[in-house]
């Protein structure tokens, strides 16, 4: 009897350290395919914002384009890469005090936390040091002094979305946002950051509604998140030409608040946005390459002069 006892304990534990073994190759594969994601999503970015630069650059790589949309095609998976523009995303810089809470609800924040988030961001932004009720100014951040050479607050606009990370009361969770599990459905579900709602670049109140996501949609003062979906499901069929036309295929946004912070106006691209997903695992990874336009003079003869203007695109940041 006691042989059979220490067979069965064996037993057991080789099953357990077998069970654990496997646990571990596959935690180690996922990692290895997120990065190895990660890799071919910034490459095709790279591949495509080269060729923006110059179209021969790259003219014998094969690539299907499909609606807009570049697919890449690698043995161990593909990428699809289309361009971007942030008049899709809501400009934190130009958002009134409405706006900042409409979003801040959007993501689930709790009354008193998005009170907080809304007072910090216009006290940051504002040139002066008298707080807001739920504000932050200079003596609520301490002796922090950090790349501007100044103290926190900087009392300016913000410069890029990282730097919403050193406001008062916003965190990790809120920034990049997390994943919860719902109770409705049994499983879990991703829960947006800021930063995909979010830009600082574009200066203007309002959003592109024929780029905007429904996460974007959604954070707009009056809109409901079924209508900001029914957006997205009606101009993949045929985009928005008009306000008018807006309206006319949108009926619930005739009344809505949400119609002033929206534009059928497209901008020019500034972003690549590149997402690739690898098989049989179908791990995915988005890489979004920034860039911004210029116009450069380029002289053709000095005697006698003459020169044109030329569009030029230059690269700004990488975002994950």
């Amino acid at each position: 009897m006691s042989v059979l006892w220490i067979v069965l304990v064996v037993a057991f534990i080789s099953f357990a350290l077998a069970a654990a073994v496997r646990s571990e190759l596959a935690a180690a594969g996922n990692s290895f395919d997120s990065e190895r994601a990660l890799f071919m999503a910034k490459s095709a970015a790279e591949v495509l914002f080269q060729q923006l630069q110059n179209p021969e650059t790259f003219s014998e790589i094969p690539v299907r384009e499909d609606d807009g949309v570049y697919v890449f095609k690698f043995d161990s998976g593909e990428t699809r890469v289309r361009l971007d523009s942030d008049d899709g995303r809501i400009d934190l810089n130009a958002a009134s005090d409405k706006v900042l809470a409409s979003i801040f609800d959007s993501l689930g924040l709790d009354e008193r936390s998005r009170n907080e988030l809304v007072d910090c961001i216009l006290d940051w932004r504002d040139s002066d040091d008298v707080p807001h009720l739920y504000g932050a100014e200079v003596d609520d951040y301490g002796q922090v002094f950090l790349t501007r050479g100044r103290r926190l607050p900087y009392n300016a606009p913000f410069s890029n979305m990282e730097e919403l990370l050193l406001v008062k009361h916003m965190t990790p969770e809120i920034y990049f946002g997390h994943i919860e599990f719902d109770s409705g459905t049994g499983g879990y579900r991703k829960i947006p950051g800021l930063r995909e709602i979010g830009t600082v670049s574009t200066g203007s109140f309002i959003v592109d509604v024929n780029a905007a996501s429904i996460g974007v949609l959604a954070a707009l003062p009056g809109m409901h998140r079924d209508v900001a979906a029914s957006i997205v499901a009606e101009r993949k069929q045929k985009r928005f030409g008009d306000a008018k036309d807006l309206t006319d295929r949108i009926a619930a946004l005739s009344n809505s608040e949400a119609l002033q912070y929206l534009t059928t106006e497209a901008a020019l691209p500034t972003a690549v946005v590149s997402t690739a997903t690898i098989q049989p695992s179908g791990t995915s990874r988005t890489a979004r390459l920034h860039f911004s336009r210029g116009v450069q003079r380029k002289f053709l003869s000095f005697a006698p002069l003459a020169y044109r203007d030329i569009q030029v695109m230059n690269f700004d940041r990488w975002e994950y």
